[in-house]
Order: structure tokens, then sequence, then C-alpha cells
């Protein structure tokens, strides 16, 4: 079937798309002058090359995924295996899986996997200001493989017919060339923005990563789009004449991005719609996507949040130096595993706006028969938890350290609204999520939990499970070893509840080590009633020396999990590679920079 663009005297068929000079075509003097055909339709257009490559394009990328699949599959059937030998294992028995079993990998892991791209800075911001940030930069392995990615989006756009002489029809090879990569990667990047992303489960890989290909892929649609509008003005123009903002306004970006977001895609829908341009499938299934995880994302809030006995609170408690502790407590169970976070939404406080914080901590309760609520151990019987799925609430903590926009927002509301006697208040609230979790440390003999500041939050929850699973004898873990380092002794309540806790129940298994560092010059004391168990520090962790010191005395395989500021961050990191030759040490980090 033909289709027809007709201009004045131009017309070309569907036929003739592929042919660098269309039938029809309007000629000067020198065959090279040709214009008015290019500005149109797709006279001048390779659709069936533009596709090839568009279509390798995804390949490629479907490809990258499965072979990170197999992988991740391979990884974790080590680390089950692992688990299994250590669960019964003495620490003498382990000491096989502190030993690096092939010298390539550690070195793998060293100088690609966990390197920055240059020196040790990685998770630390470059910053213009204190409000305008340039991001952080990306580590070997994430750079190599953007490079690639940007290098074929780079060589399939210049692929072009350089053998025609008329420049305006390999403008138009151009257009229709970069036209084809945008609307191609519109899949990726609408896919890598998805909370509910499936990649993450299938994969093993966090969201801040997904966050940064968003990123690169976004610039490209983004360059592809001006390459492809330009190559179009061009012509058009000669055919009728003679010749660092998103970290400084978080909420402001966000709003504004997903404006321009719809808008995009619904402007990209009609572009390609109205003439039936080839690169529409691309931009329906973008726009599915797009649609279709939002819907899942409202469908879900509503039923974590909702139900015939009530709808989710927050009760919010003042903590010391600009922090809060919110505590949700849900209408349903919710599956809460260590490493997760979840976006909050407050009706009283930019219901518009949701926010991503770490899980510090969760209780379980059950209603009985008159409607109270009844806390039930972590620890119940067989029969217990199964009359959990009937009966059981979950109520989840987190620790919120005011900054600017919404976080200082919601400190203000508490203490404004706070009772004199509880210091704290009961607003509604809601919970998106949970997301995350995907990082297990139960085939590790031996793990040191790094944290900075409110970073302690991303970490209680791995230690309360490492503790309670080798009660259980359900994990390989002999000794956990905590570092947090904080500003000010007074930070210590923020999670001083939820510390003692975990070191009373280490009192029986006696694996557990803490250690707090009090970074500022205020006078070094330690608090009333601090747990003797606690080790109270001054000054910041030397994280090279506590690193080897725990290679020194390893058990069974080691990993190295940090989460707190940039600067901290890549201390650890460049501890972990240094240590890389003298044991099977693994490092996980949490970043959060999105």
């Amino acid at each position: 079937m033909a289709l027809q663009f007709i201009r004045g005297e131009a017309t070309i068929s569907r036929s003739d798309a592929d042919s660098p000079v269309p039938n029809g075509t309007l000629q000067n003097s020198s065959p090279g002058t040709t214009i008015a055909p290019y500005t149109v339709g797709l006279n001048g257009v390779h659709v069936t090359t533009d596709f090839l490559l568009s279509h390798l394009l995804l390949g490629i990328l479907a490809a990258v995924g499965l072979g990170v699949i197999l992988i991740r599959l391979i990884q974790l059937g080590h680390a089950h295996l692992r688990k299994l030998l250590s669960i019964n294992a003495s620490e003498k028995e382990q000491a096989y899986f502190s030993c690096n079993q092939v010298d390539l990998w550690p070195r793998i892991k060293k100088h690609v996997i966990y390197a920055p791209i240059w020196r040790k800075r990685h998770n630390r911001e470059i910053k213009l200001s204190s409000a305008v940030s340039l991001g952080t930069l990306p580590t070997r392995l994430q750079s190599l493989l953007l490079g690639l990615y940007v290098l074929g989006n780079i060589v399939f756009c210049v692929a072009l017919d350089y053998k025609v002489e008329n420049m305006y029809a390999i403008l138009a090879e151009l257009r229709g060339r970069t036209g084809a990569l945008a609307a191609a990667n519109l899949v990726p990047l609408v896919l890598f923005a998805g909370r509910n992303n499936p990649l993450i489960v299938w994969l093993q890989v966090s969201f801040d990563t997904y966050i940064l290909l968003h990123r690169w892929t976004g610039r490209l649609v983004v360059l592809e789009t001006i390459i492809h509008t330009a190559a179009w003005a061009v012509a058009q123009a000669a055919s009728k004449s003679p010749g660092p903002v998103r970290h400084a306004f978080y909420e402001t970006f966000l709003n504004i991005h997903m404006i321009l977001a719809s808008l995009f895609i619904l402007g990209t829908y009609l572009h390609c719609s109205i003439p039936h341009l080839p690169a529409l499938p691309y931009v329906v299934t973008a726009g599915v996507l797009w649609m279709g995880e939002r819907f899942l994302r409202i469908l879900w809030t509503a039923r974590r949040n909702v139900s015939r006995g009530g709808s989710t609170t927050a009760d919010i408690s003042v903590l010391p130096d600009g922090a809060c502790r919110v505590t949700l407590h849900l209408p349903h169970h919710l599956r809460i595993v260590p490493g997760m976070h979840a976006y909050l939404r407050f009706p009283h406080l930019r219901p518009w706006e949701s926010h991503p914080f770490s899980i510090a901590w969760h209780d379980e309760h059950a209603r009985t028969g008159s409607g109270t609520l009844q806390h039930i151990d972590s620890a119940g019987s067989t029969l217990e938890k199964a009359a959990r799925r009937v009966t059981q609430r979950t109520s989840v903590s987190f620790v919120i350290q005011a900054r600017t926009g919404f976080t200082l927002q919601l400190w203000k509301y508490a203490q404004k609204n706070a009772s004199v006697v509880t210091l704290s208040c009961r607003t509604p609230a809601f919970l998106e999520g949970p997301y995350g979790g995907h990082h297990s440390l139960d085939s590790y003999g031996h793990v040191v939990v790094v944290a900075g500041a409110s970073g302690i939050t991303h970490q209680l929850s791995y230690i309360r499970h490492l503790l309670e699973g080798r009660q259980k004898g359900v994990v390989a873990t002999r000794r956990v070893v905590l570092v947090w380092a904080i500003r000010k002794i007074s930070h210590l309540q923020w999670a001083e509840p939820w510390l003692s806790c975990l070191v009373a129940k280490s009192r029986e298994i006696g694996m557990f080590e803490a250690r707090v560092y009090i970074t500022s010059r205020e006078g070094f004391w330690a608090p009333d009633g601090a747990d003797s168990d606690l080790q109270i520090l001054s000054g910041r962790p030397d994280m090279t020396c506590i690193i080897r010191e725990q290679v020194n005395c390893q058990v069974g395989a080691m990993c190295v999990t940090v989460c707190g500021p940039g600067g901290l961050a890549d201390d650890v990191r460049q501890a972990t590679r240094d240590v890389q030759t003298c044991g099977s040490v693994d490092f996980i980090e949490e970043a959060f920079t999105w």
C-alpha cells in the first residue's frame, strides 16, 4: 500500500522510503541543492536500516540483561552453597571461605567492579556550591557499560550514506535515524525510572544504579531529539530562506520533571501517530510502561494503607538536632526484609509529594478478640506465624533528618504539633512500597556494617536479621561489627532504643560489636545510661585500619556494607579495595544519590 506525502510538487511513496533521492523531487541547478522533498514525511529516510539498528540497540541491552541474570544466578548459587556449608560450621571450619580461591576475581573486583572512575571519589558529590551539585562519579564498570552504550548510539547515528551528494538527503537520513533511536531509547528510559521495575528483582541491581542509567539514557534521548529537530530545521530553513539544579531544588525538579515527561510522551505520540511514522510502536510501549507503572503505584498504595478497619497513621516524635522518628501503623501485614526503603506521603504536608526513606525497624502486632493490639515477638512459633496472615498488623519506623524542603517542613510540623508529654503527634500518612532489600548477607561468616549519620537506619535491619538468624541457626554469620559515625553524642538517641535491643540480643550469642564514633570537636563524654557494650569513641573512624583489623581476624567470607555520606562511603570503598588480595571480601554500598 502506498503512503503519499505531498507538499507542492514533491511526492514519495512508501516503496521509495529507502531511496536517498525521492521521486518527484524539486531540483535546482546542481544535485547538491535539492531541498524541499527532504523537509517532509519519510523522504530520504532509510526506514529499514533505522529500525534494524533500533532493534539491534534494544537487542544488545536485552543481551546484557540476560548476561547479568546469568552472573547473578551463579553468584546466588555460590552464596547459597556457602550458606548451607557454613550454618553449622565453626569459625575454624569457615576458614576455607575466607581465602580467595581464584586469583583473577579479586583483581577484577578491586580494579573494575569496586573501583571509581578516578582515584577513590565515587559517592562524594561534586558541588559548585552548597546548594548546586553536579552529581557523583560512576564506577569503572558503570563507566564502561555507559561508554559502550553511548558509543553504540553515536555509531548508529553517524552510520549514514555519505556517497549521496545532496547534503539535505544526508540530513533527512540523519533525521530519521536519530528519531528512530530516540524513540527506541524511550523504552529503557521509562523502564529504568520505574520504582516497580521488574529488572530490579531479576538482576538484583540497586535502584540507584537504574537511576544512573535513566539519567544517561535521558541525555541520549534529549540529544538525539535535538539532532532530529535540528536536521529538519536546517532543511526547512534552507527551503524558505535565501541562505546542576536537581539537587538544589529537588521537589521543584521532581514535579516539573513529571509534568515534562508526560508532555514529552504525549507530544512524541502525536508527532508519530498523525503521519503514522514507523517509530510509533516504541512510543506506545514507553507510554504504556510509564502509565502502567504509575497505575500500579496507586493500586498498591491503596492496598497497603486502606482497610475496613481503618487506614495508616503516623506517630512523629521529635529527636535532638533536627531529626524526627516516624512510625507508621499499617492496617495490614507487610513483609519487611533487611535493606528495604519506602516512600512516605503525608496528606497534611505536600500531599502531591512522596519521599524515600530507609526502614529502620518494624514490629508486628495482632488483633485480639476485643480489637486491641498485642505485640508478637519475631521468634514466635510456627502456629503463631500461620495465624498472622489474618490477624497481623505491621508498624514500620524511620529516622528522618531535617535538611531542606520536605524534611525540614516535617520536622517543623512535629515540633509545632507534638504533645508536651510524649513529644510526638499523630497524623494520617501513606506508605508506598516497600522497595529494595535484594542483598542477602546470610552466607557471610563475617559482616562489617558501616553507617554515617542517619544512614544507620538502613543498617539496623541487617544487624537485627543476622542476630535473630544466628539464634535460629539459619545464617552462617558468626561476627557482626557496626561502625557508626555521628557528629554529636546527642545523635545517639536517634537509634538508641533499637541499638539497646540489638546489644541485649547479642549478649546471648556474643557475635555483635558496636562502635560509635563522635566526629565533632565538642567535649567527649559518655551519655548517662549508655550501654556498657556500646563502644563510644572520639574522632573519625580510620576505615583503612578498621577493615584491615577485621580481615586479620576474618571468619569465613566477609562482606563490608556502607550507607552514609559520600566521603565516608568512598573511604570504605577504598579500604575494601585495598584488601581484595588478602581475603574473600565483598563490598555493598547503598548510596541513595537519586
